[in-house]
């Protein structure tokens, strides 16, 4: 009998070690929601000090590497795709297990929601991130009707992934260049252009919350005051049927006027915050990395000044702080140089960041004789044999290679989960990165920027000495 006992308790821990290990490779692993939660728990206990907290509207528009540059302000965001309010209860009664922040700032742009529950995908993006707990299990709840057991177990909900695994899946997120020092953001590059910004200014009425929204926003406020913590709420700015949807957000302004919480309703506040509508928005629905930025700096300032909260640069223990902020500006760089197509403003770019890997091909008639290229080149440290002669200059932060003339040459450079072959025979010069040829032009410059830093490939550009020099992507 006692045998039959160990064999089943062995065989039962077997199966929960093997529906782990199972799990950890099939979870999904998403940027938005299930990423920045379990990156959460990592983080060292009590040392966050402002928690954002909602949907994309937080993981994309405010950015603690910002937060950190402007008051040394050590915050996070915990956020996921299209979250309700019930998801970001639970997202908030979990964190505060962990974390005993300062100040607690939920954005609000889901309280539009209607709906008693939402689609499965969300339902996932905004639970799978948590650990098994019973705030999880309740989350679960409010979440969807049915299926419970397979969200709360995770692998039945995820099984059919198996034909979709990559590299990924098998590390973890320790391995990855950000690591620990992850935050939560997720940046947006891309520009939208519009003429102008939605005037809601004379949108004065309000409109009633949804009962299960209003409910769980009634909850949070009561979460707040019971562990006596400062709430604040926000809607951050964007274009979306912003004229109807403003009317709930009115709404939310009512309730949080009733409860002495602060608003803020940044779609009332462009001007204070600069927004450029041409400049600023990735679309729609969201600030880009620029945009971002003029948001967080003013969080920052705003957040310091009525909450006193501490500069926590220099400070041993926030050293992940700082190195999120300096992948920030890496990142932001990379963004600089992608939109730059002036050969001479690009390359003076490339040759000052010291955490590029990249190589500079001169191929073919690649002096026009139009523009000072043979004379600017050297000042950037290409070396003066490959100016006078063509050929391949490779720069990394470890060493240097010089390939000067036409002759046959192979380099083979790998980076953590990439690799680069340059070479030269007599099919010409390719530039391959992760499988890919990146040469663009016959005649002129060619180049290919990796980012150590954030270890990724930045762009590939040729400079067509044909046409002026003109940018080729």
């Amino acid at each position: 009998m006692r045998k039959n006992m160990i064999k089943a308790t062995a065989f039962l821990l077997l199966a929960a070690l093997l529906l782990a290990r199972l799990n950890g490779i099939f979870r999904l692993k998403r940027a938005d929601g299930i990423r920045p939660m379990e990156i959460f728990y990592e983080q060292e206990k009590n040392s966050i000090d402002v928690i954002f907290y909602g949907s994309s509207h937080v993981y994309s528009d405010i950015n603690p590497a910002v937060l950190w540059r402007e008051k040394g302000i050590a915050s996070f965001d915990l956020a996921g795709t299209l979250q309700p309010m019930w998801n970001t209860y639970y997202y908030m009664k979990e964190s505060l297990k962990y974390q005993r922040p300062k100040v607690m700032v939920v954005e609000l742009v889901r309280a539009i929601e209607e709906r008693e529950y939402i689609e499965e995908a969300r339902v996932m993006t905004n639970t799978f991130g948590m650990r098994l707990s019973r705030e999880k299990y309740e989350a679960i709840q409010v979440s969807t009707p049915d299926n419970k057991l397979a969200y709360l177990l995770g692998y039945p909900a995820y099984h059919s992934r198996y034909t979709e695994l990559s590299r990924e899946d098998f590390g973890s997120y320790k391995d990855t260049a950000e690591g620990e020092a992850y935050k939560g953001f997720y940046p947006l590059f891309d520009t939208k252009e519009f003429e102008e910004l939605t005037d809601i200014s004379g949108i004065t009425d309000s409109r009633e919350l949804a009962p299960k929204t209003e409910e769980y926003l009634q909850k949070i406020i009561e979460l707040a005051r019971e562990e006596e913590i400062p709430l604040v709420f926000m809607v951050s700015p964007y274009q979306i049927d912003i004229t109807e949807e403003q009317r709930f957000f009115n709404r939310c302004g009512e309730i949080a006027k009733e409860n002495g919480v602060p608003f803020l309703d940044f779609n009332r506040m462009y001007e204070e915050l600069g927004l450029d509508p041409g400049e600023d928005m990735a679309e729609a629905s969201h600030l880009n990395h620029r945009g971002s930025t003029k948001l967080s700096a003013w969080l920052a300032n705003w957040l310091q000044e009525k909450y006193e909260l501490p500069d926590r640069r220099g400070e041993i223990a926030y050293e992940s702080w700082g190195q999120n902020a300096l992948r920030w500006e890496q990142l932001c760089a990379n963004q600089d140089l992608r939109e730059e197509t002036g050969w001479y403003d690009f390359l003076e770019k490339l040759t000052g960041n010291p955490n590029y890997t990249y190589v500079i091909s001169l191929n073919g008639e690649y002096d026009s004789r139009e523009q000072p290229v043979l004379e600017v080149l050297p000042d950037m440290g290409i070396p003066l044999e490959i100016v006078e002669q063509g050929g391949i200059w490779i720069h990394a932060s470890q060493e240097e290679k010089s390939f000067p003339g036409q002759m046959d040459m192979q380099c083979h450079m790998e980076f953590e989960g990439s690799d680069l072959l340059v070479r030269r025979n007599q099919s010409g010069v390719q530039m391959i990165f992760d499988g890919k040829n990146y040469f663009k032009v016959e005649n002129g410059l060619n180049v290919l920027v990796y980012d150590e830093l954030n270890q990724e490939l930045v762009i590939a550009a040729g400079f067509d000495a044909g046409q002026g020099y003109a940018c080729v992507w």
